[in-house]
């Protein structure tokens, strides 16, 4: 065990003696009464070495009732658990001494490295004979699981007739095919399927591969369903659903369909239907169709995660259904399912090599996702949503020093993955906490956005993409053994190569600096201008977060003058520096006049506020966001108020909203605010922030004019009855934009206070009239998300007041 363990900890994988090159899954038997299934599984195992003494299986929560090799019965095996007592030694009590241990036992049972499993079966001398000639065998397992405590996932309501609604699914985590059947449970060994199911005659089963017959029996009780997946695919990405479920076929391919318990067929029309216009975008994008040919998604109960994703098949949550008269989920449901198709192409078709290579299918499959973030919900919405993940991103390091993506070196470590095996289960979800998962997977898709950005052309990316899809599409039937379908391991190392084919560039020293090495950078530009020379004397202080990596590289800083908007070039390379740029246009003195934005739209701007000499009317550093460091950008308040109120970069006006507040109350503020949130053809979102920024004015303000009825009116503009302001017209949420701007409106309004920190009484009656006028009979939508707006906030006032009965 020493020469073992010191093998382990130089990271290198082990040689094969044997592939599996086809598996057979067999499930007989449903009981959901006992939470309970049995069958078997036949491995066909192709030697590799010319001596196999024994073939080692993973398997775990199952009962093994016999094993043999073609014709042999009752071959032995052993069985061995090193995750049941993992400490031996009581008095060692700390964690460093749990992980390393926990290590060694992940290890010790991993595929990649030794062979080694659960169940170690010994191969009889008549079979290793064969093996000399590398002629196949199978290996035949029987099993059953009893109340599983994960992998298989049984979905019992608690209702008189549950058991008919009962059914049961594969969760999809680290290491979880072991505990649904007995196999290799590792994305290197992929191999073909075969998979068998005999249920009730009520249960329909929805599993990966494709579905090549369905039969009843004779007596009427029960059903078989059997499914054939050709392309060589790891037990990972093999799961399934058994359970009485409603079917609806995809309009535009036959290939396609969803499912959901009985009863939910309405909400599975409405929430599926919008998804016929996204197959199109990943298969224009990639030139390719769907990776396994069909594809099923089924929506399941009590699903701790949104989706999991297997081979030609998606498991969804129950909760991300919704009807049409909902408006709140639609845009969340959207985001998951789009995320998932994405996954089909790069998660479970193109995996990483290593946990290691995690980074790499994460930020593809986002970019992808992007994609079609772009095309369904527009440009703005896709620019607010990165802009929103680089701000959760750079939260969580000003928290902690996130790890890097990639540990280049087997002896770099870092606080999350300690241990003498760091290198090996570096971003494994097994020891990762999920939510620094979560983060480094935004993460990827940040860097992925900054190597398109460096390549210096979309398209360039997308063809590397292109490239790594036909690579592991060569020959996607043959064995790994045949060098077929190796290609869709995707390592850093393959995706650097790949790129200087297609691209002819090599990013090697960006990848040390963003991949290899943690960090996050804060960065502080200020400008002055210089009269004499006509130049905009910009300063940068940068930060970098923990001691990290400082920022270096070419920043874009554009600026909007007089005679329009011009891009300029900066290269940061110091902690403290300062540059130059030269102003394009001649100062104005207090002229109104159309000025061209970067659109190429004019506008006219009142420059009355702005410095008589400069032609500077605002800045925009990094406005498309291809690099990883926050930036605060330090401008006059009247310039901030020109960019809101005339920029059409929906990112920059959301944050000229938020910085308003800190800067100045005064009425050009105010009116500023005012006419952003009243302005329909401005972004939701950034209306949004406006409603909070006035309410922060109003609150910090000491001017006496400048109080809470400037909201309340503003409300009442938009939602008051045309009859009487004062009271709000019957609920029409036709317009999405204006509804949650509406809720938003509610908890703005609701965090006004006057100097004591009290709410005044006018909001107090304001907020309980909202709830007694709300009508919304003829509505088409739901109100309760409204509604819920209204109690949340009534529930943390402070009035310290009491309202006469007539207002409650």
């Amino acid at each position: 065990y020493n020469e073992y363990k010191s093998y382990l900890r130089m990271g290198e994988k082990a040689e094969e003696d044997y592939e599996v090159i086809r598996q057979i899954i067999s499930i007989g038997s449903v009981n959901f009464h006992r939470k309970s299934l049995s069958g078997y599984t036949e491995l066909t195992i192709r030697p590799v070495s010319e001596t196999v003494t024994f073939v080692s299986l993973n398997c775990l929560q199952t009962r093994i009732y016999n094993v043999s090799i073609d014709d042999i019965l009752d071959v032995k095996f052993t069985y061995d658990d090193p995750f049941r007592q993992i400490c031996s030694d009581p008095t060692k009590r700390k964690l460093d001494y749990f992980l390393s241990k926990y290590q060694q036992a992940m290890l010790r049972n991993h595929y990649d490295f030794k062979n080694q499993g659960e169940i170690k079966i010994e191969v009889p001398r008549e079979i290793q004979r064969k093996t000399s000639t590398k002629s196949t065998f199978k290996v035949r397992v029987e099993f059953s699981i009893e109340d599983p405590v994960c992998g298989i996932h049984f979905v019992i309501p608690n209702a008189p007739d549950g058991i008919k609604k009962a059914h049961l699914y594969t969760a999809s985590f680290a290491n979880s095919a072991r505990y649904c059947f007995p196999c290799i449970d590792s994305t290197s060994a992929r191999c073909s399927w075969q998979l068998e199911f005999n249920v009730n005659a009520e249960h329909n089963v929805i599993s990966s591969g494709m579905l090549k017959e369905h039969t009843l029996s004779s007596d009427g009780k029960h059903k078989t369903f059997l499914f054939y997946l050709d392309i060589p695919t790891a037990a990972p990405g093999i799961g399934f659903a058994i359970g009485n479920f409603e079917v609806i076929g995809d309009a535009s391919k036959n290939t396609i369909a969803y499912f959901s318990p009985r009863g939910l067929s309405p909400l599975l029309q409405h929430t599926t239907e919008f998804l016929q216009r996204v197959y199109p975008i990943y298969m224009d994008y990639l030139n390719m169709s769907l990776p396994f040919g069909d594809y099923k998604i089924v929506f399941v109960d009590e699903m701790l995660t949104d989706y999991h994703s297997f081979a030609s098949l998606t498991l969804a949550s129950v909760n991300l259904l919704h009807s049409a008269r909902v408006i709140d989920q639609t845009l969340y449901t959207r985001k998951a399912l789009g995320m998932a198709i994405a996954a089909q192409y790069f998660g479970v078709f193109i995996v990483p090599e290593a946990y290691n290579d995690s980074w790499l299918v994460m930020g593809i499959k986002h970019i992808l996702f992007l994609l079609f973030l772009r095309k369904i919900h527009g440009n703005s919405e896709c620019r607010f949503w990165i802009y929103e993940q680089l701000l959760r991103v750079y939260k969580a390091e000003q928290e902690q020093l996130l790890p890097p993506l990639h540990l280049k070196e087997k002896t770099q470590s870092h606080p999350l993955t300690t241990g003498n095996h760091a290198y090996n289960f570096h971003m494994d979800p097994t020891l990762t906490p999920p939510y620094i998962l979560e983060l480094l997977e935004l993460k990827s898709m940040l860097i992925m956005r900054m190597i398109e950005n460096r390549l210096g052309d979309k398209v360039l990316l997308q063809n590397v993409i292109k490239k790594l899809l036909s690579l592991a599409w060569t020959n996607p039937t043959a064995t790994a053994l045949d060098r077929g379908n190796i290609n869709a391991l995707l390592s850093t190392q393959d995706f650097l190569k790949t790129i200087q084919v297609v691209s002819g560039k090599d990013i090697t020293d960006f990848m040390c600096q963003y991949v290899y090495r943690p960090g996050f950078s804060n960065l502080n530009f200020s400008f002055a201008f210089n009269r004499k020379r006509n130049l905009a004397d910009i300063t940068i202080k940068q930060k970098p977060l923990h001691d990290g990596e400082k920022f270096v590289g070419q920043l874009t800083v554009m600026v909007q003058e007089i005679d329009g908007s011009f891009s300029n070039v900066i290269q940061v390379e110091k902690n403290d520096a300062m540059q130059e740029l030269n102003c394009q246009s001649k100062s104005r003195r207090n002229k109104k006049k159309k000025i061209p934005l970067f659109t190429g739209e004019e506008v006219e701007i009142d420059l009355s506020h702005n410095d008589q000499d400069s032609p500077v009317i605002w800045m925009r550093v990094d406005p498309d966001m291809f690099w990883l460091c926050d930036i605060n950008l330090q401008m006059p308040d009247f310039m901030w108020n020109a960019l809101l109120l005339h920029e059409r970069d929906v990112v920059y006006q959301h944050k000229a909203a938020q910085v308003l507040p800190n800067l100045s109350s005064s009425h050009t503020t105010i009116s500023t605010l005012s006419s952003i949130i009243l302005n329909s053809k401005c972004y939701y979102k950034v209306r949004i922030q406006a409603v909070h920024s006035l309410a922060k004015c109003i609150s910090i303000s000491g001017d006496p004019t400048i109080n809470e009825s400037i909201l309340v009116n503003l409300y009442k503009k938009l939602y008051g009855s045309a009859d009487n302001e004062d009271i709000t017209r019957m609920n029409d949420f036709s317009d999405f934009p204006l509804y949650f701007l509406q809720q938003e409106f509610m908890r703005a309004i609701g965090k006004v206070k006057d100097s004591s920190g009290m709410t005044t009484p006018t909001i107090v009656h304001f907020l309980y009239q909202q709830l007694y006028y709300n009508d919304n009979q003829r509505n088409n939508f739901d109100d309760s998300h409204l509604i819920v707006a209204i109690v949340r906030l009534k529930s943390r006032l402070n009035c310290g007041v009491f309202l006469p009965r007539d207002c409650l």
